[in-house]
């Protein structure tokens, strides 16, 4: 009787410990709090507002993964990693679509507190640009957003120029813990500016 009870409970055990991996969260499923990070078999990912709705977005760290071990059988299971330790998740955004003015707003907005101070004003460095002549500004208009005042190169003739914003190869941002993102959600941004005579 013994020896029919050991495989039984070693079964239901096994069975137990498969569940987390199948339950695991991929890359664009829904999820219920904004910031949680969880680290599966496959990747890093994180909750994050993705057009309005909360999403599973991949982060480019790698994935820790940790093992259940069964007889003669081994499972990934899903571990929680602390939030202090994340990239912020970071999105840039134009402040309108089309402007009659040659100063120009863009954002970048992160999920976690931002330190804008690390978002140079040096066109290359942090940003690439078409018909900019200058970024102005980078100004910490709220703790989790950072407003950057362009120049565009919109003449006075009547002529659209489109005027764009995106993330410089070096791009990186820093949020207030000092976790470092150099991945820029929604670059380029667009802005088409007409100046009249």
């Amino acid at each position: 009787m013994k020896k029919l009870l050991a495989p039984a409970i070693v079964l239901s055990l096994f069975g137990l410990s498969i569940s987390p991996a199948l339950a695991a969260n991929k890359v664009g499923d829904s999820c219920k709090v904004a910031g949680r990070v969880v680290t599966t078999s496959v990747q890093k990912l994180v909750c994050a507002k993705v057009a309005k709705n909360l999403k599973w977005v991949a982060l480019t760290a790698p994935a820790a993964t940790t093992t259940t071990v069964a007889p003669t059988t081994t499972v990934a299971a899903t571990t929680t990693t602390t939030i202090a330790a994340v990239k912020p998740v970071v999105t840039l955004l134009r402040a309108g679509g089309t402007s009659t003015s040659s100063s120009v707003n863009y954002t970048v907005t992160g999920d976690k507190d931002l330190d804008c101070t690390t978002l140079s004003t040096v066109i290359g460095v942090d940003f690439a640009t078409k018909y900019i002549s200058a970024i102005n500004s980078v100004v910490q208009t709220s703790a989790k957003v950072c407003t950057v005042n362009a120049q565009s190169k919109a003449a006075r003739d009547n002529t659209v120029y489109d005027t764009v914003l995106s993330a410089a190869a070096t791009f990186a941002i820093a949020d207030t813990s000092g976790n470092v993102q150099t991945v820029l959600l929604g670059s380029p941004q667009t802005i088409w500016v007409t100046r009249a005579p």
